[in-house]
């Protein structure tokens, strides 16, 4: 990770800034200090740098605050938009770095005002990231946060110990917990999967444990039959199965003879139904008697039908042309032609008026155009006046504005710089401090920084001693305290004795087992009424099926009667067939051919011959009428044959379902007994309490566990209260001998400030000798001398000093350039004056005379406002118009004409065609009445109107009443077949043997045996399910038996595996793991330690991931790193932090390291040596951004980010 640039606008006092890694000179240098004064602006850098990657910084993130009202928002301090510059309404900071793909990223945090205005509340903040250099995003609002450390590799915790040192956390990896440095480590070095192992061990041991504890309840739930059982079983298994044979031999014999019955009953139906059909056949065939008659005169009647459709058709046709030809008669065609030449008269006359109108309009219109030119030249003189006129006035305005600003410009300048002479003079003794102000601070600073670290050498001496006093009373109650403490972890150990012999007394396996074994006896009475459940419900739905089945018995008889009937049928109409074909074979065919017109017929003596012709269309269609007859009856009859086929399955189904519930029911029965079997098999004390009692042992078996547990918690605690005390107590002999060294410490330290308290006083002595002879008589150097002013004071005063006379020079400058350009406005303004004045005069000239122009044009066409074109227009309108007209009128009188004409030759053929039309009526009715007198002959009682109805039925209503006659005749003919054929069968069947018993005994009798059957089946059902639940719980039980061996290996090994790295969280194979990788980092830590301080190494302290310090100097003594003081914390923090970077190379390689502050309380060769060791990353690769006040510092580090306070509150950012 590698950061490239990073981009600031109005968050706290910087304004915009940009800091490009990748331009000279930061791209070349390894080490950059960040520079400027207290409160510029320095740490906002890496504050900026947290907020575009984390959207939170290092300096707010411990607070955690309520809601309050500051600067009219509701936020809590801690809220990054707190950084917003104050009087903006809009802010960011913007990061692009290399992330561990080796690819370039952009990150951005933004913070915005609502409506963009100062007073708008804030917004919610922004945060994105995108690709370099396309800009494409990947992320935006709260998924950017996980991309970017994704991209990185590291959080905002992680970040800010391993790569971000800010102020007060510079020692925070250093004084870490052990699991918040075992998850640093994790992802410095990529050995997350220790943490995975951890908890799949957990997991897995689980699973096991889980599996095994189920599988060995199972196999409570196996029972086996004994040899004995198993061998009557087989016995009384063959002796069924030699029953159920005989059975089914009576039984088929019984339904035989039962059939019998059946048989004649269906034959006394089907006898019954067809002397129906016969009397049905007899009373259709009366009805349609006289139909039948009127179709046979309805057909003599339709060679007439042709002769009064045609009569009806010509009548109409008569009083239509009557109609047509008294129309034509009355139409007055003289009076229409005179109207027409009267209007052509008129349309003549109109014409000529408007061409005389077109002729006088010449003469106007060529004037018109004329005055038209001289307005357009008259509108072009105005519009170029009037255009100049504005620019003229516009270059007038903006000299006056710019006359006006300069004088306000010189009358500011002037008032300034009276202002700025006034306090030079009155601060003269400031002016050779700010010629040469950088020398004098410092000489400043060294004489205050003497005097102070003389009154902290005073002070610290008498510190000191105070503690040296304190420390030997802690000594002599730091050891009372050790002997307290030793008789406490006695006390607690002993407790914690009792406690685990009464664990160990109490067998929780045993309670284990008992209520398992209530659970169990429970589980199987539940298990025994649930089959008493079953078994009511199947006899319930047995009931039901057996009712169906005795109704589908009744069904089936019935489709069965149907059947025989329809077959009956069947033969019948392919009988009447057979005879309809044989009518039109060959020979019958050729004696028709034979027959004579009105003469007997040899073989029936008929004198008409209907069939005479070999095309006869009545033989087809009576043949075809009879196939029809057929192929209905053949359809009735599949249709019945389906039906009786569907109902048969329907009652195989029936049976089944009969035989299932009877099944259910002896399944049911034998699980029960074998639950009894079972529960006799394994019975206990248990199995004689009532379930009430049951629940009772269990919950007393529950309690005695739960307190087994409560005692193991107990136990667990006082065993981690005894730790503790162990812990405290060796921490209170550390204490104890940490107070020995102390004392020898302080000694040291008095000796060393005596030392220290006399140089002192020799350089303020010659620093005072310095600055006397210079500012011995100044009020300055006095106050400083007293305390009165302090030097921040004074540096402000300079400041103030050098600010003013650069003021000065600016306004003296601005005041030169206002008189000049005043002095060059003011001929300009006169000029541009005199210029506008006649540029009016001469707009007011052509106005006037464009009008009078205007006036006259509109004179021409009586003040009219119309163009020259739009009036010629109108003018050829109004002759075209009546051109029009003139045509029209003429098309009209021509058209009546031509109609006269027109009318006359229509009414003439009008009258011939009634004439022909009459004459043809008169020949249809002589027609039509020779016919009926023919007619009337034959039907005797035959009328004009009974005619008329005959001709109303079609031919096909005639055909279909004949057929219909026909159709029924042989209907009659097969009824009496049948009728005859029926009454043949029954008596054929009474004849054959008859059943020695009746129908009731045979029922009764069937009845038993099914009944019979049945029980032997289930009987052999049970038994067969009896032996062969024996043989699979066999099988099963062996290999239930053979996995619970396996699977007690495994989930013993897993168990020790579990207890030794496991558990839910990873965390005990996880710090095992970093545990060494925490020696490493120590390892690369101490070579950078040795270095910078060789009297301190860092060590692990064993079996965890806490760090202690060896101390060289004394002996060798480890000390826990709080001990260290604040110059000592700094250095081996930064030990730590430059090893974490070596250390992270292998996964997160990071190339770039920021420290805020620290170095201030290290002295000169300390901070030399680490200069030295920040030097060396260079060679690395590595950047590194040093912020710091120290001035020894900046002067080390060539290149520079200088951050500098300007007025206003603002600071600016510059690469040096």
């Amino acid at each position: 990770m590698k950061i490239t640039a990073v981009r600031i606008h109005n968050l706290a006092s910087i304004v915009d800034a940009e800091i490009d890694f990748t331009q000279a000179p930061l791209k070349d240098a390894g080490l950059f200090a960040i520079t400027g004064d207290t409160g510029a602006g320095k740490s906002t850098f890496l504050d900026a740098i947290c907020l575009a990657l984390y959207t939170k910084t290092a300096r707010l993130k411990g607070d955690k605050g309520n809601l309050i009202d500051f600067n009219g928002d509701s936020i809590k301090l801690n809220d990054a938009r707190n950084l917003l510059r104050r009087g903006k309404w809009e802010g960011f900071a913007e990061v692009d770095f290399v992330g561990q793909d080796k690819h370039l990223y952009r990150a951005r945090y933004s913070i915005q005002r609502t409506h963009k205005k100062v007073t708008g509340k804030l917004k919610v903040a922004e945060h994105t990231l995108v690709t370099l250099p396309d800009e494409t995003l990947i992320a935006d609002k709260s998924q950017t946060l996980k991309q970017i450390e994704s991209k990185i590799g590291l959080s905002f915790e992680q970040f800010s110990r391993a790569v971000l040192l800010a102020q007060h956390e510079f020692a925070a990896f250093l004084k870490a917990t052990g699991d918040e440095r075992a998850q640093l480590l994790e992802c410095l070095t990529g050995t997350d999967k220790f943490s995975l192992i951890g908890k799949r061990i957990f997991e897995r041991n689980k699973e096991l444990k889980d599996k095994f504890d189920l599988l060995q309840a199972s196999l409570s739930s196996y029972t086996l039959l004994s040899e004995d059982e198993l061998a009557i079983k087989h016995t009384t298994l063959n002796e069924l199965k030699q029953q159920i044979e005989d059975t089914k031999k009576t039984l088929i014999s019984t339904e035989q003879n039962l059939n019998w019955y059946k048989q004649a009953s269906a034959l006394e139906l089907a006898l019954e139904e067809a002397t129906k059909s016969q009397q049905h056949a007899t009373n259709e065939l009366t009805k349609i008697a006289q139909q039948s008659e009127q179709a046979k005169q309805a057909q003599s009647a339709l060679e007439i039908k042709d002769n009064r459709k045609r009569h009806e058709y010509l009548t109409a046709q008569n009083n239509t042309l009557n109609k047509q030809i008294s129309d034509l008669k009355n139409i007055n065609h003289a009076t229409l032609i005179e109207k027409q030449a009267e209007a052509l008269k008129t349309k003549q006359s109109e014409l000529k008026t408007a061409q005389e109108q077109k002729h006088s309009a010449e003469p106007i219109i060529a004037k018109a155009r004329e005055l038209d030119s001289q307005l357009a030249i008259h509108a072009q003189s105005i519009t170029s006046l009037t255009q100049q006129s504005d620019k003229e006035q516009q270059q007038l305005s903006e000299l006056q504005i710019q006359f006006k600003h300069s004088q306000t410009v010189l009358d500011e300048a002037t008032k300034l710089n009276t202002l700025h002479q006034q306090w030079l003079t009155e601060h003269t003794q400031l002016k050779p401090l700010a010629n040469d102000w950088n020398y004098y601070q410092h000489s400043f600073n060294t004489y205050l920084s003497a005097n102070e670290q003389i009154k902290a050498t005073a002070s610290q001496s008498k510190q000191l001693l105070e503690e040296q006093t304190k420390h030997a009373t802690q000594l002599a109650d730091q050891t009372k305290k050790v002997e307290l403490q030793e008789q406490q972890l006695a006390h607690q150990q002993k407790d914690l004795n009792q406690l685990s012999e009464q664990l160990r007394q109490f067998n929780i396996e045993q309670c284990d087992s008992k209520l398992k074994n209530i659970e169990y006896l429970n589980d199987q009475r539940l298990r025994y009424q649930q089959f008493n459940q079953e078994i009511k419900h199947s006899s319930q739905q047995q009931a039901t099926v057996a009712a169906k089945l005795v109704n589908s018995e009744q069904t089936q008889t019935t489709l069965q009667q149907s059947l025989a009937s329809c077959e009956q049928a069947l033969k019948h109409s392919e009988y009447a067939l057979n005879q309809a074909r044989l009518r039109a074979s060959e020979n019958v065919e050729h004696l028709r051919t034979q027959l004579i017109p009105n003469e007997p017929c040899v073989v029936c003596g008929a004198k008409e011959h209907p069939y005479a012709s070999s095309q006869s269309p009545q033989l087809i269609n009576l043949i075809a009428d009879f196939e029809a007859s057929y192929n209905q009856a053949k359809q009735l009859h599949d249709s019945a044959q389906t039906k009786l086929h569907q109902h048969q399955t329907q009652h195989a189904v029936l049976v089944t379902e009969h035989a299932q519930h009877s099944q259910a029911i002896q399944s049911a029965q034998a699980k029960q007994l074998e639950i009894k079997t079972t529960m006799q098999g394994t019975r206990t004390e248990l199995n004689d309490l009532t379930a009430q009692q049951l629940d009772e042992t269990h919950a007393q078996l529950s309690n005695q566990k739960s307190h087994y547990f409560e005692s193991q918690k107990q136990q667990s605690a006082l065993q981690e209260k005894v730790n503790q005390q162990t812990n405290a107590l060796k921490a209170e002999q550390q204490t104890q001998q940490q107070l020995h060294n102390l004392n020898s410490e302080l000694t040291n330290k008095l000796s060393q400030l005596d030392t220290k308290h006399a140089e002192l006083t020799s350089q303020i002595s010659d620093l005072t000798t310095t600055l006397n002879a210079q500012f011995e008589h100044s009020n300055f150097w006095q106050q400083l001398q007293s305390g009165a002013l302090n030097l921040n004071d004074l540096s402000q005063q300079v400041e103030q000093y050098q600010h003013t006379y650069a003021q000065l020079e600016q306004s003296q400058k601005q005041i030169d350039t206002a008189n000049q350009q005043i002095q060059q406005l003011t001929p300009l303004i006169t000029k541009s004056e005199s210029a506008l004045k006649t540029l009016k005069d001469d707009l007011d000239n052509a106005q006037q005379l464009q009008n009078t122009t205007q006036s006259e044009r509109l004179a021409l066409f009586n003040n009219e406002q119309i163009s020259v074109n739009d009036y010629q227009t109108k003018i050829n309108a109004q002759l075209e118009q009546c051109q029009a007209q003139l045509t029209n009128s003429q098309q009209t009188y021509d058209n009546a004409v031509k109609k006269r004409d027109e009318h006359a030759i229509e009414l003439k053929n009008a009258e011939l065609r009634l004439a022909e039309q009459s004459t043809e009526l008169k020949t249809l009715e002589e027609r039509y009445n020779d016919w009926f007198s023919d007619f009337k002959a034959q039907y005797s009682e035959a009328t004009h109107e009974q005619i008329t109805i005959l001709l109303t039925l079609s031919s096909e209503q005639i055909k279909a009443h004949l057929t219909q006659f026909e159709q029924l005749t042989a209907a009659l003919t097969d009824a009496n077949a049948a009728l005859k054929q029926q009454q043949s069968a029954h008596t054929d069947h009474q004849n054959t043997n008859k059943p020695s018993q009746n129908h009731a005994e045979l029922s009764e009798q069937l009845t038993a045996l099914n009944t019979k059957q049945t029980e032997q089946q289930n009987s052999l059902l049970t038994i067969n399910t009896a032996i062969e639940q024996h043989n699979q719980n066999a099988k099963a039980l062996e290999g239930k038996q053979t996995e619970l061996a396996t699977l007690k290996k495994r989930v013993e090994q897993w168990h020790l595996l579990n207890k030794v790295l496991g558990d839910a969280t990873g965390k005990t194979m996880r710090n095992l793991a970093q545990t060494q990788t925490l020696k490493i980092l120590l390892h690369y830590a101490n070579s950078h330690l040795k270095t910078l301080n060789k009297r301190y190494e860092l060590t692990a302290i064993a079996q965890s991931l806490d760090i202690a310090i060896i101390d060289r100097d004394m002996a060798d003594e480890q000390r826990s790193v709080n001990t260290l003081s604040g110059g000592e914390s700094f250095l081996v923090s930064l030990a730590l932090a430059l090893g974490l970077a070596s250390l992270s190379s292998n996964k997160v390689q990071i190339n770039s390291l920021f420290i805020d502050e620290g170095f201030g309380t290290l002295d000169s060769e300390t901070l030399s040596v680490a200069m030295d060791a920040l030097d060396s990353l260079q060679a690395q690769g590595r950047k590194v951004g040093v912020i710091s006040h120290v001035s020894e510092m900046s002067e080390r580090v060539a290149t520079q980010v200088h951050v500098s306070k300007q007025s206003g509150g603002y600071s600016t950012i510059e690469v040096l």
